[in-house]
């Protein structure tokens, strides 16, 4: 995107396809075993693919709201937004970008935000919801990347809890946070790319290396975990805030592709999705923890993968919280004024990090939080907002047959929030699948005797 000059974009179809599989796959996906231990195979798989399904053409239906706005100049009902000149997100970093920036001066944007199309479609108020579920899911990602960490650190040295890895490591990632540009902390982002994708391979290696050897028959149907895989898999799928830089990422000459090359991309990723979720919970059926890689066990060989896999995840995480808080202090800055006064800004920062390790400390289990988060914030940017502003934009031209499926998706939206919302909260006040210790882990572990013994037949003893 950058500056958005004459032909600038992704025109390979293979670098299209890339950045969208990247651009969803995520932490969430390591909740998805223990998603499908709580809805059973068959109904988990159908949640997903439909869920896949909708969230598609919902996302689709906002790249239909832009261009509408586009092709009305941002004018409608006595609202407008404003078509701003585009300019890069990061500072050059050398003369050279500015020479170049000199020679193609900023155009009119084409780049329009979610929070844009809501500002169009239903005025301020639009914009300010779509910001504050951007917000609000934005910090619960920063809790689920501090409750991964605070186990994994809890696992490998148990002598010290949980609860005081959290308060260690609230400092330092305030530090990376007074950041005002993320550009050096950009080779993150693709070592955590790396890092999810080890993290995968990985787990289908073990999974599918002693399938075979499950000693339990797994649930096929639990209407029971129906609310609470709704919202995991929503969860997993959020990713309308990202819809116009993908399709803005790609060449003009090259936008007619990017619908049927991102419909046959998120295809893909459902399948993976489901393949992912289902060989990990059939390996460790009623042991399967909230965080898969938890139940990876360890090898005494000269390469011991769990433990790369969990080092790996811990570092990208690490670094990717700064990069997911990042969005929430530059629209509070920004809302507040506070861009030229650092030491209210700096302020900010210690409440929202504080506020992560206090959210954290109320919902320490990843399951339940990503559960909390897809009911409320993705079901409402996934669902309810894109059906809400599709309605009002197209409101004059839509056919029955659209205005049902926006209407089923408002429904579905609301329907969903709620009753996950309920099932995440009775979760909590029952305890359910609380926080497993190191010892606990082991116990549970140590139960499951012919799969325990087959594990240490394949590495070796542990």
């Amino acid at each position: 995107m950058g500056v958005g000059r004459p032909g600038a974009g992704i025109t390979s179809p293979v670098k299209i396809v890339a950045n969208i599989f990247i651009s969803f796959i995520g932490a969430g996906m390591l909740g998805l075993p223990f998603a499908f231990k709580e809805a059973g195979i068959m109904e988990g798989a159908l949640i997903m693919a439909v869920v896949g399904y909708l969230s598609v053409a919902a996302m689709l239906m906002l790249i239909d709201c832009k261009y509408a706005i586009l092709s009305s100049g941002g004018r409608a009902g006595g609202r407008s937004i404003i078509m701003e000149k585009k300019v890069p997100l990061l500072p050059p970093d050398s003369s050279d970008d500015e020479d170049e920036d000199e020679r193609h001066p900023p155009t009119p944007s084409t780049d329009l935000t979610y929070g844009d199309v809501g500002l169009y479609a239903m005025g301020p108020g639009g914009k300010r919801l779509v910001d504050i579920a951007i917000v609000v899911s934005q910090i619960g990602f920063c809790c689920g990347y501090l409750i991964y960490l605070c186990k994994n650190l809890n696992l490998y040295i148990p002598r010290i809890s949980q609860k005081v890895w959290l308060i260690l490591l609230l400092p330092p990632l305030y530090l990376l946070t007074l950041l005002r540009h993320l550009n050096k902390l950009a080779v993150f982002s693709l070592f955590a790319q790396i890092s999810n994708v080890l993290a995968l391979a990985v787990v289908f290696w073990f999974d599918f290396s002693h399938s075979e050897e499950v000693p339990f028959q797994p649930n096929e149907f639990s209407i029971k975990g129906f609310p609470f895989f709704f919202a995991v898999s929503i969860y997993c799928y959020e990713g309308a805030g990202m819809i116009f830089s993908l399709e803005e990422s790609v060449a003009e000459k090259k936008r007619d592709k990017f619908r049927s090359i991102f419909v046959c991309t998120m295809t893909g990723l459902t399948t993976l999705y489901i393949c992912f979720g289902v060989s990990g919970y059939a390996s460790f059926g009623p042991h399967t923890m909230d965080i898969i890689t938890l139940n990876l066990p360890h090898s005494s060989g000269s390469v011991d993968f769990a433990a790369l896999v969990k080092i790996c995840l811990g570092i990208s995480l690490f670094f990717t919280y700064p990069m997911m808080m990042f969005p929430v202090t530059h629209l509070l800055d920004k809302t507040f004024g506070l861009q030229n006064a650092p030491h209210k800004g700096n302020m900010l920062r210690v409440v929202l990090v504080s506020l992560t390790g206090l959210v954290v400390s109320a919902v320490p289990n990843f399951g339940i939080l990503i559960s909390l988060i897809g009911a409320t914030c993705c079901t409402l940017l996934a669902f309810i907002l894109p059906a809400a502003f599709h309605l009002s934009i197209f409101r004059q031209r839509l056919t029955k047959r659209q205005w049902y499926f926006d209407m089923f998706l408002v429904v579905l939206g609301v329907i969903g929030s709620v009753v996950g919302l309920w099932d995440a909260f009775n979760r909590m006040s029952e305890g359910h699948d609380p926080l497993l210790e190191v010892n606990e882990f082991s116990q549970s572990t140590g139960r499951n005797n012919s799969l325990h013994n087959h594990v240490k037949h394949l590495h070796g003893g542990i």
